[in-house]
């Protein structure tokens, strides 16, 4: 065996480790969020979705899908209202429409708001002439992330070279074979 294929071996299993870190999809980003509620009221299937996940205090993007609850079609013209409570202070309540344009996904009905830590009860109306139905679900909202957070591969990218560097001096030291 050459000299080279296990240096190439260690180079290919840290580059397939830095490769699976990289592109985790924990860190990926989808339409809509995590579903918080998914129910059938009325005529509508109504989900709602919330992002982002874990939910930390600041803004947060809460969207609905409106579907037909018989076929589960889409509905595209319904109004959509958004009702956020704090359990702790039930006088700050807000009221928001959601909106196609505050979506990301058209299909959905968004509505961008600013919560703060605690739990909060979430009601959920859709109406469109004479059908109607709603949705009714609480979520805890966790203290909101430091901003250093967001930084670790600034931090860390030191590793990477280090450890690369290190195999490479284990790897010159070992025996080597002779053929």
């Amino acid at each position: 065996m050459s000299r080279a294929a296990p240096y190439s071996h260690a180079i290919s299993l840290a580059a397939a480790g830095i490769l699976a870190v990289a592109l985790s999809p924990a860190g990926a980003l989808a339409d809509g969020g995590v579903v918080r509620a998914m129910r059938s009221s009325g005529d509508y299937q109504i989900s709602v979705f919330t992002s982002p996940n874990p939910l930390v205090a600041g803004p947060v993007d809460l969207s609905v899908l409106v579907q037909d609850a018989a076929t589960l079609a889409t509905v595209a013209e319904v109004d959509v209202e958004v009702a956020v409570t704090p359990r702790e202070r039930p006088y700050a309540a807000a009221r928001l429409p959601a909106t196609r344009e505050a979506a990301t996904n058209k299909l959905f009905l968004a509505v961008w708001i600013d919560l703060e830590p605690g739990w909060h009860d979430v009601e959920v109306r859709c109406h469109r002439s004479e059908r109607s139905g709603s949705v009714r679900f609480a979520m805890q909202v966790g203290a909101p992330r430091s901003d250093t957070s967001s930084l670790w591969p600034w931090y860390t990218w030191p590793v990477v070279p280090v450890a690369l560097f290190a195999m490479h001096r284990v790897l010159a030291r070992s025996p080597r074979r002779r053929l």
